[in-house]
């Protein structure tokens, strides 16, 4: 009689130590850097957009994420932008994980209505600071390689604008 509330209470502390040890099981990311490269769409520029970003992972679940894209020019309008966000990683399952994304934005804008026979052409260029807020979600391929998707949107005196990414990368 006295043998099932010991057995109950190994049984709980096993559960327990197996729980706490799921954190050891998952992969180790902190301190390593990975790179990649993505293609979106910009709904402000009404333009598709390629890229390349760096990983840098803080700890496990916090990296930061600078990157450059460049928007070819469309109907006059062109534009580059770099931008440096942070993610906090939310695993759903041990392949996938949505992050919200958080950081700052820098975009060089560029337009030139093209040449009216001898008349003068109307060009500008404007620089614009702004921020990045978002989601994303990353799911791993295989051993050091992962595709990503991020949608976020990006606060910009005169030119705010939604901004899909989809890419793929891998780790260092």
């Amino acid at each position: 009689m006295q043998m099932k509330p010991v057995m109950n209470r190994v049984l709980l502390a096993c559960a327990v130590f197996g729980l706490l040890s799921i954190s050891k099981v998952s992969a180790q990311f902190e301190g390593t850097v990975g790179m990649g490269i993505h293609a979106g769409y910009g709904a402000g520029i009404s333009s598709p957009g390629v890229g390349a970003h760096l990983h840098y992972y803080h700890t496990n679940n916090v990296r930061f994420v600078p990157s450059f894209s460049y928007f070819p020019e469309r109907k006059g309008t062109g534009m580059w932008m770099a931008d440096a966000d942070a993610h906090y990683l939310l695993p759903v399952s041990i392949t996938a994980s949505l992050y919200p994304i958080a950081g700052i934005h820098y975009s060089n804008w560029k337009y030139s209505a093209g040449q009216a026979s001898e008349m003068l052409v109307e060009e500008w260029t404007k620089h614009r600071a702004g921020i990045n807020l978002g989601l994303g979600f990353q799911h791993d391929i295989a051993y050091r390689v992962r595709a990503n998707f991020e949608l976020k949107y990006q606060f910009i005196k005169d030119y705010s604008q939604v901004v899909f990414m989809a890419g793929f990368g891998f780790w260092l």
